[in-house]
């Protein structure tokens, strides 16, 4: 009886962090979004269903095509992945504004962010993540656009597929291995990607963009891309 207690008090808690998760954002899901709509009209037709409760909308009006690219990039991320995305209750909200407009990161309000100067505060930055709710601004994928990812959906993102879904993946002592042969190979002269959690998402972002930036990473840093590979 003890042990069924327990349990249920253990998914109590799980079900409450995800509960928790949803109301702090102020957007639509995915799939509460009108069917009749540029937006859904441009997603692929093979998108995971779990997307549906995991991409976050703005109530305002939005770029739809923008907002397409954005959700397409992350629908190309292996399928086994997205559900543990989904078991994790890891939302991806994407916004307009600012990023400190939002009930998760109004603490960081005027302050600077890791490895950036000139007065740029988190007011400024066009995504967070890492933990349960992403935040990614539309429009900003790009290199460029406040940021010098290749993408900053997916590199936003693996954030918390490394802090969640594996278990702090870039701090592990293989994963140190690697980035010590290969970090220099991969981003030369770029201090920014020294950190481990950084390299980790950066060659996340690089692996599932597109064929060239995958194809970069597997000839830079193939022992990074064999560890890409290996994740389910």
């Amino acid at each position: 009886m003890r042990k069924w207690v327990i349990l249920f008090f253990i998914i109590s808690l799980y079900l409450q962090s995800i509960r928790t998760s949803q109301a702090s954002i102020e957007g639509v899901a995915l799939g509460d979004y009108p069917n009749d709509t540029i937006l859904i009209h441009s997603l692929n037709s093979n998108l995971p269903e779990q997307l549906k409760e995991i991409i976050y909308l703005p109530r305002e009006s939005f770029n739809h095509k923008d907002v397409a690219l954005m959700i397409n990039r992350i629908g190309s991320i292996r399928s086994s992945i997205i559900e543990k995305i989904y078991q994790e209750g890891i939302i991806v909200n994407l916004f307009s504004g600012k990023l400190t407009d939002h009930t998760t990161t109004r603490h960081l309000l005027g302050k600077t962010p890791r490895g950036y100067q000139n007065g740029v505060t988190w007011d400024n930055v066009p995504g967070i993540g890492g933990s349960k709710v992403v935040h990614v601004k539309i429009g900003a994928s790009e290199k460029g656009n406040g940021h010098g990812s290749v993408n900053l959906e997916l590199h936003e993102l693996a954030h918390s597929i490394d802090n969640l879904v594996f278990n702090h993946i870039s701090k592990t002592k293989k994963f140190n291995e690697i980035w010590k042969q290969e970090y220099e190979k991969l981003f030369p002269n770029n201090e920014y990607f020294q950190y481990h959690e950084e390299y980790f998402a950066e060659a996340f972002a690089m692996y599932y963009l597109n064929n060239q930036t995958n194809e970069q990473l597997k000839t830079k840093a193939p022992l990074t891309y064999q560890l890409m590979e290996s994740l389910h």
